[in-house]
């Protein structure tokens, strides 16, 4: 536990499929089109840390579109500054967050080691949750930019194409993770 917050490590499993890849222009990446891909489901059993958010720390400050979009941009936060702390690259970690997952009955985000069998990225920011977390917050808030962006909150192999982000929840819901 950290705070309120429930904090945990262990070992999942990962399922992931490529179903499109985008076009963009070499200048500015602008999207000029998104093109269908048929390739297989991977399946890998790796480490990750999570956390499930009690409900009293959201209370009705967040309805769901905010609270999705909060979750994904802190767990993009999060995933941009954990390489910083384990001492890999940003394509060594995945992720996932969401309003409600199943399996926690509660909006969770989890952070997964990217290779199969786990390589210890994950122990290394659950060790140092709350340095994450901190430095995590102060990226999207250090950041000038007002929506989110490529520096903040946005991330180059988000599935989602970087939708919902929501920068300006992401910086309140790191602060009641960090108890501010």
């Amino acid at each position: 536990m950290l705070g309120d917050v429930e904090l945990n490590f262990g070992v999942v499993a990962v399922s992931e499929q490529v179903v499109a890849f985008q076009k963009k222009t070499v200048s500015d990446h602008e999207q000029i089109d998104l093109l269908p891909v048929d390739l297989p489901e991977e399946h890998f059993v790796t480490q990750a840390l999570w956390y499930v958010m009690p409900e009293k720390l959201l209370r009705d400050d967040f309805p769901l579109d905010v609270l999705q979009g909060s979750l994904h941009a802190a767990e993009h936060a999060q995933i941009a500054v954990l390489p910083l702390i384990a001492m890999c690259d940003r394509w060594d970690i995945g992720g996932l967050s969401t309003a409600y997952h199943h399996q926690t009955g509660r909006p969770t985000i989890f952070i997964y080691d990217g290779h199969p069998g786990g390589v210890g990225i994950t122990l290394t920011g659950y060790d140092a949750f709350e340095r994450l977390t901190d430095d995590a917050r102060r990226l999207i808030e250090e950041c000038s930019c007002q929506s989110g962006c490529p520096s903040c909150v946005q991330s180059p192999k988000c599935g989602n194409l970087n939708e919902p982000l929501n920068k300006h929840g992401a910086v309140e819901l790191l602060k009641r993770i960090q108890g501010a």
